[in-house]
């Protein structure tokens, strides 16, 4: 299962250069791919790769407050999500 985050667009303001390694571009806006996605209270928990200084592919977890998220998507993969 993959998982795509839709930011809005305060949320990339706020966020966008902490995230700058996880973010991807898409005809929709910046958006974080995921394993997992959920809702935790106030925020959103999600699980992503980047590539390390290393070149290594490292996962790590986010807590995004939900404030910032616009929409989540998910699919058997990622090409199955409109958005991406």
């Amino acid at each position: 299962m993959a998982f795509g985050v839709l930011l809005t667009d305060e949320g990339v303001a706020e966020l966008g250069t902490t995230l700058k390694d996880y973010l991807s571009d898409g005809p929709s806006g910046k958006f974080l791919p995921c394993k997992e996605a959920s809702p935790d209270r106030s925020f959103f928990h999600l699980i992503s790769e980047a590539r390390n200084a290393e070149g290594a592919m490292v996962e790590v977890e986010l807590y995004i407050p939900n404030r910032y998220i616009k929409l989540v998507m998910s699919g058997l993969e990622r090409k199955h999500m409109g958005f991406l």
